[in-house]
């Protein structure tokens, strides 16, 4: 096999949709950076809130610079989809993957909405986990007053017991999930002690 070709197969073998393995570990780096930015300030709210107090101006004032952050972490992280798709835990790692979802799940319904399909698409080939994208779908629906499909989102507020919110068509949600690779609801149901008896059914 002459040089040239030899060549030639290397630089296919270590690049992934046009990407060298010195550009993918840049990525992973730049997005484990951003992870670090997107988990600050809420490893620490609940110490705010209790330091500054839940209806103080300073504590306002707290969550406007977490969303001001949210908003930055959010156009820098779809940039990088735009450029380079959905980069899977096989390329970047499991951190960096877990980045793309996080800032995401903290930006805008138009983003999740936007992105989801191809997050979707990197479950579905193994590269991404399905309860990233469930809890995604989730919650775009929820802040968009739609029921959810999955049951990741948990009302903790509107009783003295958690309890999910809405949920689309009930009877066919493990179905939902299984074609995900997520287990039954009942299981997630007991972890979080929420009353669960409604009988499944298949399409």
């Amino acid at each position: 096999m002459k040089p040239t070709i030899i060549i030639l197969i290397l630089s296919v073998n270590f690049s992934v949709l046009g990407q060298s393995k010195e550009e993918l570990d840049l990525l992973k780096v730049k997005l484990e950076t951003i992870f670090m930015k997107d988990q600050t300030f809420r490893r620490i709210y609940s110490e705010a809130e209790n330091k500054l107090g839940k209806d103080s101006d300073a504590y306002e004032y707290f969550w406007e610079v977490v969303e001001n952050q949210d908003s930055i972490l959010e156009k820098e992280v779809t940039t990088i989809l735009d450029k380079y798709g959905w980069l899977g835990i096989s390329q970047v790692g499991r951190l960096a993957n877990t980045t793309l979802w996080s800032v995401l799940q903290h930006g805008s319904a138009s983003s999740k909405e936007k992105y989801a399909p191809l997050l979707k698409a990197s479950v579905l080939k193994g590269e991404s986990q399905p309860s990233h994208y469930a809890r995604l779908i989730d919650r775009m629906l929820i802040n968009t007053n739609r029921p959810q499909l999955y049951g990741t989102q948990i009302d903790y507020d509107s009783s003295e017991i958690p309890t999910f919110f809405s949920i689309e068509k009930p009877e066919y949600i493990n179905q939902r999930r299984k074609e995900i690779g997520l287990g039954g609801i009942e299981g997630y149901a007991e972890e979080k002690k929420i009353e669960w008896n409604i009988p499944q059914k298949r399409k």
